[in-house]
């Protein structure tokens, strides 16, 4: 990391396998600021606009369509090129109507993939990661991408525990839907070897009380495995609630 003229940058060797950029065509890149997501799961709006999907050729480019509002994410305008995007995260080119969602991918992580027709644009499932009691006995949950969402002891929804899933409306900007980690759900692999894969869920276990819950799935590809709790996203019970492209 270095910093010149008051930004911040990253060396190419030391960027994150997110960001997806040649290593040796020169020594520095853009550095996500603090956001959303941490920094080994996302990859900062400017480098993905230039260097991924090749949509602005330089940086200059980048910040005139940043500071013409043409890139919105999760239907907000995003100002700055270091902002970094992630895992779920909808990205939108106004003047084009072209949006891509954020997913899971096998090589890098993760990889924005072109929504077609904009069809479910609106909608992003969030990971229910903490779950804490703050003053007044509200219920506070924490998702994968740092939004906050305040429950009463009596609403359906503060009954929810971290690793299920709220379905939030970007536009509308209220949770229209939970869905469970639990048995015969339809989940999302976020990790392991197994990333980007999507299975039904068989069992959730914890066989050791030191070591971490484990959830069995079924899949067209690999059959009958194992992962860990943590890399499970559920997304649905019969069918997704977004559509996936992989």
């Amino acid at each position: 990391m270095a910093r010149k003229g008051g930004r911040t940058r990253l060396k190419r060797l030391a960027a994150p396998i997110t960001y997806r950029v040649p290593r040796k065509t020169g020594k520095w890149v853009i550095k996500a600021s603090p956001g959303p997501h941490p920094s080994w799961r996302s990859i900062p709006i400017g480098v993905l606009l230039r260097d991924v999907l090749g949509i602005a050729k330089t940086l200059r480019e980048v910040k005139y369509m940043l500071r013409k509002g043409y890139v919105l994410v999760d239907a907000r305008p995003i100002t700055t090129y270091k902002f970094p995007v992630g895992l779920m995260d909808v990205i939108e080119l106004t003047p084009t109507n072209e949006v891509y969602r954020v997913l899971p991918a096998k090589k890098h992580l993760i990889y924005p993939y072109k929504i077609e027709d904009g069809g479910d644009k609106n909608i992003k499932p969030l990971r229910i990661e903490r779950k804490t009691m703050i003053k007044g006995g509200i219920l506070q949950f924490t998702t994968h991408d740092g939004r906050n969402f305040l429950f009463k002891p009596d609403d359906e929804l503060s009954k929810l525990k971290p690793g299920d899933t709220l379905v939030y409306d970007l536009v509308e900007k209220k949770v229209i839907d939970s869905i469970r980690l639990e048995e015969n759900v339809l989940a999302l692999i976020t990790g392991g070897s197994k990333i980007a894969t999507i299975g039904k869920v068989l069992e959730i276990r914890k066989p050791d009380p030191l070591k971490p819950r484990l959830v069995r799935l079924h899949t067209d590809v690999y059959g009958e495995f194992e992962t860990i709790f943590d890399y499970v996203f559920p997304i649905g019970r019969e069918e997704s609630v977004i559509k996936l492209y992989h």
